[in-house]
C-alpha cells in the first residue's frame, strides 16, 4: 500500500515542475553519468570514445569458448518428450491468462507498462497484442527488429573509472536470438 500511494504522490507533487522534480533529476543524471574512462593511461571524456571502450571490452560481455568436452545426451536415455505443443500458435485464452499473472504494479519491459494497464486495456489493445505474437512465431520479423535487442545498464563500483570497475546489468524483454 506505501509503494502505491508513494507513486501517486510522486505523480502529484514529483512531475509537476517543482523543486522536488528537478532535484531528483539532478542527482539521477549525476550518478548515472559517467564523466570519463581511462584506458591503456588514456583519459576517455567523449560518448563515442567511451562507447567504444565499453563496447570493446570482451571480459566484461563475455564471449563464447569452444569446449573440450561435451555431454552425448542420447547416451544418458532420458525419457523422450512431446514438444509438439510449443509450435502451436498462441491462443488468446493463454495470452489472458499470462497477463493476468503479470505483477500488477509492475512493468515487464522498459515501456513502463505495468501487468495492471495490460490488465485493463486488454479489450483495446488485444488485435495488436495478438497479431505480433502472430508475427513472432510466423518468422515474419521485418518490423520487430526492437524485440532482439537488449539494454545495457553498468552499475559502477567504487571510484569506478576504468571498464572493469563496473558491474553489467544485461536487460533484455525478450530473450537475446540471433536470426
Amino acid at each position: 500500500m506505501a509503494r502505491v500511494r508513494s507513486r501517486i504522490g510522486w505523480l502529484k507533487e514529483g512531475d509537476a515542475n517543482t523543486a522536488l522534480f528537478h532535484s531528483q533529476a539532478r542527482h539521477r543524471k549525476r550518478k548515472n553519468f559517467i564523466s570519463k574512462l581511462i584506458s591503456n593511461d588514456q583519459v576517455l571524456t567523449s560518448h563515442e570514445e567511451k562507447a567504444s571502450e565499453i563496447f570493446s571490452y570482451e571480459t566484461l560481455l563475455g564471449s563464447c569458448e569452444q569446449r573440450e568436452n561435451s555431454i552425448n545426451l542420447d547416451n544418458l536415455e532420458l525419457s523422450h518428450h512431446n514438444l509438439s505443443d510449443l509450435e502451436l500458435p498462441f491462443s488468446e485464452e493463454e495470452v489472458w491468462n499470462t497477463i493476468k499473472h503479470l505483477p500488477s504494479d509492475k512493468a515487464p519491459g522498459p515501456d513502463g507498462y505495468t501487468g495492471r494497464f495490460y490488465e485493463m486495456c486488454w479489450n483495446i489493445i488485444k488485435p495488436d497484442v495478438m497479431a505480433a505474437l502472430a508475427a513472432v512465431q510466423s518468422g515474419n520479423l521485418r518490423n520487430l527488429q526492437l524485440l532482439n535487442t537488449a539494454l545495457l545498464t553498468l552499475l559502477p563500483k567504487e571510484d569506478a573509472v576504468m571498464v572493469k570497475d563496473f558491474a553489467i546489468q544485461p536487460y533484455s524483454q525478450f530473450r537475446q536470438t540471433s536470426y
